[in-house]
């Protein structure tokens, strides 16, 4: 279990319910430690309805007697939200952050304070427990708000702990990448439709060919250019579609994708 006594969440949107579901389903929290809070009045009545949990009027309240304190607002929304809540932080508090493109640096001008503060990219599978995510301590963060805020998005998926001038590509490539993912299997689903099997068959082909595929590179750990050579035959069907897909510029475009991602990180953060 943690060594928290309060964590208040501000923001019950999808990220923030799945942080919330992932603490309090590995025992990480109990449900009266946690309070949430959130400008949707009858999001929170739900939240506190499925999870027992606590819920503040406003976000002052909400930080008031908390040690970490969780950020699951928007990029856009996130001054507004520092603004409310910086004459009412203390130094010993922990204010964690998963606003993309933010940065730390910000974060403390807007709070004017030398308390931890620790930006962390995680991504959309933390809803069902398999997400990953990225954890960038600040320039006051300690050892301990470090290893604390890790403990919490481990209850959701997989942490990596980078410097935070690698935040922003790591937006780009995990954060976003399961969208890209997504539009991919869309397409391979539609183009086994157009060859003329059933959805759900084109469904359930391309979904388990992805975990499968998936699951061989973290099992075996080898290049994912081995593992394509190992489905590659002279002359084949899979060598026949690989062509096309350089011939149509995949590689160049999923690199100008992520170089796109990156740009619009730093535009959020201002």
């Amino acid at each position: 279990m943690l060594r928290v006594t309060r964590l208040a969440l501000i923001g019950a949107g999808r990220m923030g319910e799945a942080l919330l579901k992932g603490i309090l389903q590995s025992g990480a929290l109990k449900p009266d430690r946690v309070v949430v809070s959130d400008v949707r009045r009858k999001r929170l009545t739900q939240i506190e309805a499925d999870y027992g949990v606590g819920i503040a009027s406003d976000n002052v309240a909400a930080v008031k007697g908390a040690d970490v304190i969780l950020l699951a607002v928007k990029p856009q929304q996130l001054d507004e939200v520092l603004n409310e809540i910086a004459d009412h932080l203390g130094e010993s508090q922990v204010l964690i952050s998963i606003a993309a493109g933010v940065s730390t640096n910000h974060i403390y001008d807007k709070v004017k304070k030398s308390l931890p503060v620790v930006r962390v990219m995680p991504n959309s599978p933390a809803l069902v427990g398999a997400g990953i995510s990225v954890v960038s301590p600040g320039k006051h963060a300690t050892k301990e708000a470090t290893e604390l805020t890790v403990s919490i998005f481990s209850s959701v998926g997989e942490v990596v702990q980078l410097d935070e001038k690698f935040q922003n590509a790591t937006t780009a490539l995990s954060g976003s990448g399961p969208a890209y993912f997504y539009l991919f299997v869309e397409a391979l689903i539609e183009a086994g439709i157009k060859a003329g099997l059933a959805r759900d068959v084109a469904t359930k082909l391309v979904v388990e060919t992805m975990i499968g595929a998936g699951t061989m590179l973290k099992k075996t750990g080898k290049h994912p250019a081995l593992l394509k050579d190992m489905v590659t035959s002279p002359g084949g069907t899979t060598i026949a579609a690989l062509e096309v897909f350089e011939e149509a510029g995949f590689r160049a475009g999923v690199f100008k994708a992520i170089e796109a991602a990156m740009k619009r990180a730093r535009e959020l953060g201002g």
